[in-house]
């Protein structure tokens, strides 16, 4: 990376820190000011909670409102040990948004989660607001959509209205079930190699472990996910890509 600003924008609580922790902690030991700007991270006041927010809050073992305000001080745990600043944005979760037609949740399960298509207007909201905020200057890194995650599409299709991307990273965990996606093999980006120590790892894995709220999602225990973060590093993982 050539600048000395850098902004990378995450759908929601976790996902630059699970991505890239450990580089974004390299970057600000060198000296580089890195902003996380997460998007999803509005108060759901609506208390009609749809049957996944229900099962994800039991998972959680925190509901509603109560549940946003803790991820935020979790991220804001995370973004300490890596040296990072942070924005938290006001736009709901796709757990807690509604269809602006039927007033229906918009995700009333795990399949529609990962197979609803991001909402025109919000990516418009979204991008007006993004390009009237974004430094001229700094650096921006956007996640590539692996996976399906409405949310993560969403921010995917904000990057394509306000342009001027320069490098991705893979949405983790669930590029390694996606590895085989087109973005990664036909060329389209390339990735960017980059030397991460171990020093950076134990960085990274002391930020994930912020989010206890969060872990249950992936992985079974503390160590699994260290061992996880560890793999991940080894294969290649945690680096950028640009296009080509």
């Amino acid at each position: 990376m050539n600048t000395q600003h850098t902004i990378f924008i995450s759908p929601h609580l976790d996902d630059v820190t699970l991505s890239c922790g450990g580089l974004v902690w390299d970057l600000t030991r060198q000296g580089h000011r890195v902003e996380i700007w997460t998007l999803l991270t509005g108060l759901p006041l609506d208390v009609l909670y749809s049957e996944l927010a229900q099962e994800l809050h039991a998972t959680w073992g925190i509901s509603g409102v109560d549940a946003i305000l803790a991820r935020r001080e979790e991220d804001r745990a995370a973004c300490a040990v890596l040296g990072a600043e942070l924005r938290h944005f006001d736009w709901l979760d796709a757990i807690y948004r509604r269809d602006p037609a039927s007033g229906e949740p918009l995700v009333k399960d795990f399949f529609t989660l990962f197979n609803s298509l991001p909402e025109a207007d919000l990516v418009a909201e979204i991008s007006t607001a993004l390009t009237a905020e974004l430094p001229q200057r700094a650096s921006l890194v956007m996640p590539m959509g692996l996976g399906g995650h409405v949310d993560h599409r969403l921010v995917v299709n904000v990057g394509k209205q306000i342009g001027g991307v320069d490098a991705y990273y893979a949405d983790y965990p669930y590029v390694i079930n996606h590895f085989e996606n087109p973005l990664l093999k036909d060329g389209e980006l390339k990735y960017i190699p980059y030397d991460l120590g171990e020093d950076a790892l134990r960085a990274w894995q002391e930020a994930v472990l912020c989010y206890k709220s969060q872990l249950s999602s992936f992985w079974r225990n503390d160590d699994e996910t260290l061992l996880a973060l560890r793999n991940y590093l080894a294969g290649g993982g945690g680096r950028l890509w640009r296009k080509t």
